[in-house]
């Protein structure tokens, strides 16, 4: 058995929540076997990139894509399954409720699957997680994944046992021979190779009436500390060396800076003042040290005349910008 990494912490909710992650889009398909171990992984590659978001937009157009490739899943050669995905669980239950859908399209108990979920060092581009949107998009994201997963257990189990695949059977983790009553295990299958396959645009998935384990109850991960209160959410984090941020707004839409006494505010312990041309913000230990902070400093703005809100749909009306004009390049 093979040992992962120690910076790939696999503790639940606690990698959710790491800051010092680094930018996966670089991560190549090497570098993610060196990382994971041996076994069979299933990628996303760069022309797949506007479907790997789990709401199936293509996002923010300033959002840079994926160079190379991004993994949904890695099967290792102890038989353990991860499952990559951009969405977090913050009490709803999605790292259940995805956790069973994977389980049931590959085929596996679902103690076997261990979830990263937000960890933008390793997880496929995701718009993050609002809307609603993990369980009807995601879910079936990640039901394609695993059934790719299951096609190529089944192509190494037909090429070992030279058989014809559709007469083997995956089920609880290993593949069956049907005829001579054959096992292998998923962690014998995937045992010293480094096997990938991209997603297939299309492949079938298992129909809802021959589900086993999605839509079953089972013991939510985390649950008590969910409901009493335990569990950290992003307010609750105190990262060590933290400091709290406050911008200096100016006083009206298109103002200029013309001066601004920052001595008092440097003066202060702990806080660290920076300007950059009309942009004013400071640091401080605290988020009320960087409030008091942003209050010593005294600035003197040139605003220029702003439309009243009585004119406002006229001036709108004959300042009409039209998207081709918005795109032109500016000299």
């Amino acid at each position: 058995m093979s040992a992962a990494p120690a910076k790939f912490v696999l503790e639940p909710e606690r990698y959710e929540i790491r800051s010092n992650a680094l930018h996966h889009f670089s991560l190549q398909r090497r570098e993610f076997f060196k990382m994971m171990g041996a076994g069979i992984a299933i990628f996303s590659v760069a022309a797949n990139a506007a479907g790997q978001e789990s709401g199936g937009r293509r996002g923010n157009r300033d959002q840079e894509q994926p160079k190379d490739i991004s993994s949904w899943l890695h099967i290792n050669d102890d038989g353990m399954v991860t499952v990559f995905t951009g969405k977090v669980e913050v009490g709803q239950n999605t790292r259940t409720t995805l956790a069973q859908s994977v389980a049931d399209e590959l085929r596996v108990p679902l103690p076997s699957i261990r979830m990263v979920m937000g960890d933008t060092a390793l997880t496929p581009f995701d718009m993050g997680t609002f809307g609603s949107r993990s369980t009807p998009y995601m879910s079936p994201q990640l039901r394609r994944v695993a059934s790719a997963a299951r096609d190529l257990l089944l192509e190494q189990a037909s090429a070992e046992w030279k058989t014809p695949a559709d007469k083997l059977v995956a089920n609880d983790g290993k593949i069956t021979n049907s005829a001579s009553g054959a096992t292998l295990s998923y962690a014998q299958l995937a045992q010293g190779k480094t096997l990938a396959r991209e997603i297939p645009d299309a492949d079938p998935v298992t129909p809802p009436d021959q589900w086993t384990i999605a839509g079953k109850s089972v013991p939510k991960v985390d649950a008590r500390a969910f409901v009493t209160g335990q569990h950290q959410y992003t307010p609750d984090l105190r990262p060590a060396d933290l400091l709290h941020g406050k911008v200096l707004r100016p006083a009206s839409f298109g103002a200029t800076l013309v001066s601004a006494d920052l001595a008092t505010a440097k003066a202060m312990p702990g806080v660290v003042v920076v300007r950059d041309e009309n942009f004013v913000a400071v640091a401080a230990p605290t988020e009320r040290a960087a409030e008091k902070a942003i209050a010593a400093i005294h600035a003197e703005w040139k605003s220029t005349p702003q439309t009243s809100s009585n004119q406002l749909y006229s001036y709108l009306k004959t300042n009409a910008e039209t998207e081709a004009e918005h795109q032109q390049p500016h000299e």
